[in-house]
């Protein structure tokens, strides 16, 4: 069970508290994220995450407040998405206090001096590189640009070197001041909690003032052209491995069809004895890595297929992929097939769950995102309830051809590829 209430400048708190376990996670979100960005403010939401880390007033520099972490043995960082930007720092239950300490710290008494701004601007710059250089992590980005062409979700969550190295610093804290207000804040403890953690929370997240109401205007989702040439991206790159991911509209964060969609997902592609990893890798041998997902927004979502293989082997692949759905809209999935996804669904989950920051994820998540919070164990009835006739019905919705988008990376030219 957790544990649900407002400080009296209306930051949520929630306690998750967990059986024998010695750590403890404090975790704090914001609803912000590269969607709610101007084009010319790309990548500010991440470029913001970087600078809590620069110094506070009473830690005055990286080196002081990170040394003051990394002596607990603690685990931190810090993560910015398309809607929503989370802090946290994981260490043994006895050190609660220094953890929220920090927390709100970084929070709340950030620097953001002008000259760590500019130095951190070529950090940034390089953490850009890096991902574009790398296919296997560029390939998500690459794939939203083209399933989302023309509205923020399509755009870097990093932003360009163009536009980091543009930032004006009182933009930025303009930027910032829109959307970090406390009552726009979401705090998860999750872990070891004793009687303290209620004092240390009111102590250090509850004496800032809520000063006004925080922005939550984005521009609603779009998605690109559905002519077929438009349909397909291809960064040519000379890689000795192309990579692929393809997919079609889904979801977004609170439809009742995303438990049927976590059935299929796994059926066709979320083990080692899924359809697509039996037929693509065992089979065949045409990649190493196979798998489908789903990922999801406040108004939309969509369904991929991931592969790493030879440029060659691409055309070949993707009929492999397209037949296995076939298969499933046509002929749909075995009661054993429903019955094994559902406990490799709930293993899973309860693997997971173990762990303090898994759990201060689940409920931070639902806290932002759902109509209600759901608890593990209402999200798994909702499992056991998908039906073998659902999961047909649903792949029949999601995989229209017709829709579907393919970006690639590696080395070969647009118009050698069939889909």
């Amino acid at each position: 069970m957790y544990e649900h209430y407002q400080l009296s400048n209306k930051a949520n708190i929630y306690l998750v508290p967990i059986d024998n376990t010695k750590s403890l996670t404090g975790l704090v979100l914001f609803p912000v994220g590269s969607r709610f960005e101007s084009e010319k403010m790309n990548g500010s939401s991440h470029f913001i995450e970087h600078l809590m880390f620069k110094g506070t007033k009473k830690r005055p520099n990286t080196l002081a407040l990170t040394r003051e972490i990394d002596r607990l043995g603690a685990e931190y960082n810090a993560f910015t998405n398309k809607e929503m930007t989370g802090y946290y720092v994981k260490a043994d239950a006895g050190y609660a206090e220094t953890v929220l300490d920090i927390l709100s710290d970084m929070l709340y008494n950030s620097l953001f001096d002008a000259k760590e701004m500019e130095l951190e601007k070529t950090v940034v710059v390089e953490e850009l590189k890096m991902y574009r250089d790398n296919p296997l992590m560029n390939i998500g980005n690459l794939f939203e640009e083209l399933m989302f062409a023309g509205c923020p979700l399509g755009w870097d969550i990093g932003g360009t070197p163009r536009h980091v190295l543009a930032y004006n610093r009182d933009e930025v804290l303009r930027y910032r001041d829109r959307h970090y207000d406390p009552s726009n804040m979401t705090v998860v403890v999750a872990g070891s909690i004793n009687e303290k953690v209620k004092d240390l929370l009111a102590r250090y997240f509850g004496q800032e003032k809520s000063r006004f109401k925080a922005s939550k205007v984005f521009k609603p989702a779009v998605f690109g052209s559905s002519s077929q040439q438009d349909r397909l991206l291809v960064d040519e790159k000379k890689t000795d491995q192309a990579q692929l991911m393809l997919g079609f509209p889904g979801f977004n964060h609170t439809d009742k069809r995303n438990a049927t969609l976590a059935v299929l997902d796994t059926i066709l592609g979320g083990s080692m004895s899924s359809r697509l990893f039996i037929q693509v890798r065992e089979r065949r041998g045409l990649a190493y890595m196979i798998k489908s997902g789903a990922d999801s927004f406040r108004d939309t979502g969509y369904v991929y297929v991931r592969a790493g293989l030879d440029a060659k082997n691409l055309n070949r692949a993707i009929a492999v992929i397209k037949k296995e759905i076939e298969k499933v809209i046509d002929k749909g999935i075995s009661q054993r097939e429903l019955a094994d996804a559902k406990t490799h669904i709930r293993g899973g989950l309860s693997l997971a769950l173990e762990n303090s920051n898994h759990q201060a994820d689940w409920y931070g998540h639902q806290a932002l995102f759902m109509d209600k919070i759901h608890s593990p164990e209402e999200r798994l009835r909702e499992i056991d309830k998908v039906t073998a006739d659902g999961v047909k019905r649903l792949a029949e919705k999601v995989f229209d051809f017709n829709q579907m988008r393919v970006a690639i990376i590696g080395d070969l030219k647009k118009e050698a590829v069939v889909f």
